[in-house]
């Protein structure tokens, strides 16, 4: 009877685990009090509101490098936490947002493109050296924030491999320089990946990086397209923030095609979700613009894949699906996966 209580009580403690895994809803911040840029822009009145919930909810707060620890490492993440960080060190940062991220005492990550340091409208180093001296987390956001994807004219693959390398090791020089370190966070410029770009920024030996679509990070997650929800625009609200902070990951466990370069528009993606088979028709799917998509079961691929599609070609240089599921507990799911209309993509080798 010990022996079963034992055996019993190391199964349970197996199951909370595997159960417990936790999340990250994870916010990225561009510019701060500043109208003339509606589409990247928050008031710091709404960011202000956004913080004191996030506080008076006492949920974890963790920076984006102890998101990467607890992956790389296989820890658990918190059950619910929640991360902040902003790109291109816009100075908006430094004259509205800090004094509020310092008044609620958040864990902030930052993503430089260092080529901009010191120009109109950005941050100097002093400053960013200010930052840091006061916990500020800094990333590596490229040297020159270029479209990464593409080729130049009469550019072929080698030497957009070259070029990809210089740039984030111009900005890791850089930040060695000025603030004495080399960051180990990546954030693609614009969110845009693709598999040729995951390989050069693998090859640097960066652990995780970040892209910009919505979603929920888990430990299962791919560490080099990890999301972000974009708070700007019409997004940067008080009830949208709250919305996304209530969401759960929609555990992909294999996406085809990762690569979110479209070869054929509107693209078919392929997604394998582990667990009991889910009625297709359950899933809500979003697609930006004037067009809609659809899941269908994969029956091809097997149980647990579905496919999801656009009725219409997908528009704009960037677009993406979005797909959200109400668990049978009542909570909502969240994936979303990116799509580029690529002029002239790189492509592995070639």
């Amino acid at each position: 009877m010990f022996k079963f209580l034992i055996l019993f009580e190391l199964i349970l403690c197996l199951f909370v685990s595997q159960s417990y895994a936790g999340q990250v809803n994870a916010f990225i911040y561009h510019r701060f009090g500043e109208s003339r840029y509606p589409s990247t822009n928050i008031s710091a009145d709404i960011f202000t509101q956004q913080l004191e919930y996030v506080t008076e909810q006492g949920l974890d707060i963790i920076s984006l490098g102890e998101v990467a620890r607890r992956l790389n490492q296989n820890e658990d993440l918190p059950a619910r936490a929640v991360s902040f960080c902003v790109d291109d060190a816009f100075r908006s940062l430094y004259d509205v947002g800090m004094p509020i991220i310092r008044k609620y005492k958040i864990p902030l990550t930052l993503f430089v493109n260092t080529a901009a340091v010191g120009t109109t409208g950005y941050l100097t180093w002093q400053e960013l050296r200010e930052l840091v001296a006061e916990g500020v987390e800094i990333g590596n956001h490229t040297d020159t924030h270029a479209y990464l994807i593409e080729l130049n004219a009469d550019e072929i693959y080698v030497q957009w491999k070259k070029r990809i390398e210089n740039d984030v090791e111009k900005a890791q020089q850089q930040f060695e320089k000025y603030l004495g370190f080399r960051p180990t966070l990546f954030a693609y410029p614009y969110g845009e990946y693709s598999a040729a770009v995951v390989e050069v920024i693998k090859n640097l030996g960066f652990k995780v990086a970040f892209a910009q679509q919505s979603g929920v990070i888990y430990p299962d997650h791919n560490r080099y397209n990890l999301p972000r929800f974009p708070m700007g625009g019409a997004f940067a609200t008080l009830a949208g923030f709250v919305s996304k902070l209530t969401m759960e990951p929609l555990q992909v466990a294999k996406e085809v095609s990762f690569d979110p370069v479209i070869e054929e528009n509107p693209p078919v993606l392929h997604v394998y979700i582990a667990g009991e088979p889910i009625d297709p028709r359950r899933f809500n799917c979003f697609v930006q613009g004037e067009n809609r998509c659809w899941v269908e079961a994969d029956t091809a691929r097997g149980s647990g894949w579905y496919q999801v599609a656009a009725e219409q070609p997908l528009t704009g240089r960037r677009n993406k699906y979005t797909l959200t599921l109400q668990s049978r507990k009542g909570n909502w799911l969240w994936y979303s996966h990116p799509w580029i209309n690529a002029k002239s993509p790189a492509k592995n080798g070639e």
